[in-house]
This record gives structure tokens, C-alpha cells and sequence, in this order.
């Protein structure tokens, strides 16, 4: 698990929080940002937290997101765990992302990372929330190593389907995933089929072999009506 050290963390619930990685650079426009890695353990699983050292303070603003350069901020923090991966030799089977935030994550991977030497790792892409896409201008390509606008803005990429002159970061992790999965079997028809796919509906015809849904699981120890003090 590869999180943002977030300043607003619950810190109180990460056992044992230490640097893991203490000089890890990533890539950003035409130089590089220091970063470092920290782990703990949050209900007995191991997490990493990336930390950039940058007057663009990406983590530090007192809230996960809501800031005007959220895709900045994703972005970098995308490039940041694929960075880790490759320098700290860590390659798991199956990257697992979640939303437009992690969306650049499987564009990374097989445009530039698979060639230095990331090259067995597959990913799986979960949409939660098909209403937030990640619409951006074409500075996240520079800022993150994708320098080829052309290419990119390539209908079947990342192009938005409604503006030509824009990006759409979810539709892109949703070209370049190897599985996507939303919350339900269910769900999955709906946004295929319905306005609730909020514009995304061809693209997600054109790959429908490889979406499917996963119907949300509940913790029964943790959520159980025979127990709850609550209720």
C-alpha cells in the first residue's frame, strides 16, 4: 500500500512509523524532486507514505484533496510510487489504483517505466466514482515525462471525448489497465449504458472485455448488528 504522507494523517493509528527510504528523486519537468519514503503499519498492513521536499508543499495543505492543483499533486504522487518501485526493486505481480488520482499510474508504466525496467507488472483499475475524471491541459505530460502531446491526445488515449483540447486522466487509466473494475456487477451495467457513466460509456464499450464489477465487501466483525453498540 503506497499512500500520500498526508499532514492531516491520523497518525495516532500508524504503528511504528520510520524512513524506509531515505533518498528517493522523481522525475518532474526538466528536474527532479527529493522525496522521502516512511513505513508503518495501519491496522496490521504494511504502508509506505511518500513525502516530497518541494515549495509546491503536494501533501501539505490540511485536507487529501479539493485544491486547485489537484492534478498536479496526483500526478506527481503517480510518478512518485512507479519512481519508488523502480528504485527500491520492489515489483509486485498486480498494481491496484483507484480513481482519476492514481488514473496516470498504468500510462506511466507502459509508455515509460516498462522500458526501465518494470516490464512484468499488470494492472488493475478500480473506478469508484465515475463523476470526477481528472480534466487537464497538456502540462501534466510535460511535468510527468509523457512529451509527446500527439500522442496523447490521441482519441482512443487520453483525448476527452467532449473537449478535443483537454485530457481526461480516468479515461486513460481506463485504456491502458489491463482490468477495470468499479463497485458492483451492477454498477458496472449502469455506467456502461446509462448517463451515470458520465460521458465515458464508448470508452468503456470499446474495452467492456476487460471491466467488469466487484461487488463491495463489508468487514462482519466490524459491521455486525448483533454487536453494535450504536445500534
Amino acid at each position: 500500500i503506497v499512500l500520500p504522507k498526508y499532514d492531516c494523517l491520523r497518525y495516532d493509528r500508524i504503528y511504528g512509523l520510520t524512513v524506509a527510504y531515505e533518498d528517493l528523486w522523481v522525475p518532474w519537468y526538466s528536474g527532479a524532486i527529493h522525496c522521502t519514503v516512511f513505513f508503518g503499519f495501519v491496522e496490521g498492513r504494511k504502508c509506505f507514505f511518500i513525502e516530497p521536499h518541494s515549495v509546491d508543499r503536494f501533501f501539505d495543505r490540511g485536507h487529501l484533496y479539493g485544491s486547485d492543483d489537484d492534478v498536479s499533486r496526483f500526478a506527481f504522487f503517480s510518478k512518485a510510487a512507479l519512481e519508488f518501485m523502480l528504485q527500491s526493486g520492489k515489483r509486485p505481480d498486480i498494481i491496484h489504483c483507484h480513481d482519476w488520482q492514481t488514473a496516470l499510474v498504468p500510462v506511466l508504466l507502459y509508455e515509460i517505466y516498462q522500458k526501465l525496467g518494470i516490464g512484468e507488472q499488470r494492472v488493475c483499475f478500480t473506478v469508484h466514482n465515475f463523476s470526477h475524471q481528472g480534466i487537464t491541459d497538456d502540462s501534466v505530460l510535460w511535468a510527468t515525462g509523457l512529451c509527446n502531446p500527439g500522442r496523447y491526445f490521441d482519441y482512443e488515449r487520453l483525448r476527452d471525448d467532449f473537449n478535443p483540447a483537454a485530457l481526461n486522466l480516468l479515461k486513460g487509466g481506463i485504456v491502458y489497465s489491463n482490468f477495470v473494475t468499479t463497485v458492483s456487477p451492477g454498477h458496472a451495467r449502469e455506467v456502461s449504458y446509462s448517463d451515470q457513466g458520465r460521458g465515458l460509456g464508448h470508452t468503456l464499450s470499446v474495452h467492456r472485455n476487460k471491466f467488469g464489477g466487484v461487488l463491495n465487501g463489508v468487514d462482519y466483525d466490524t459491521w455486525n448488528p448483533e454487536i453494535d453498540p450504536w445500534i
